[in-house]
């Protein structure tokens, strides 16, 4: 499978990992760019891409930024993925600020999403 990881850190990195030691091909991307991902890419077989480039993976997409950079990602691209695409959910109130639609009870998958 193609799949493009969107976020680096902790949950991102491990996932590259896992998949590219399944045999996947994998791109991972953060909102640094590409050569700020040297040593992850070299720890984990991942390719190191752009954000556009890795919200352009063919069969998965996964999202693993804090919600407060959710408002940066390329919308046009990922509204015409054919792809799936998986949040990881990474809402901490104490990091990205309070945001009420997840505080009223909507997921924080479904606030990506919308």
């Amino acid at each position: 499978m193609e799949i493009g990881i969107i976020g680096s850190g902790n949950i991102g990195s491990t996932l590259a990992g896992y998949l590219t030691a399944l045999g996947h091909q994998v791109m991972i991307a953060n909102s640094r760019g590409p050569k700020s991902l040297g040593d992850i890419a070299a720890k984990t077989g991942a390719t190191a891409v752009t954000t556009e480039a890795a919200a352009g993976a063919e069969d998965l997409i996964i999202i693993a930024i804090p919600n407060k950079a959710i408002v940066n990602l390329p919308k046009e691209i990922l509204s015409a993925s054919k792809a799936t695409i998986v949040d990881a959910g990474n809402y901490y109130p104490s990091r990205d600020g309070q945001i009420d639609d997840i505080q009223g009870g909507l997921t924080d998958s479904e606030w990506v999403a919308k």
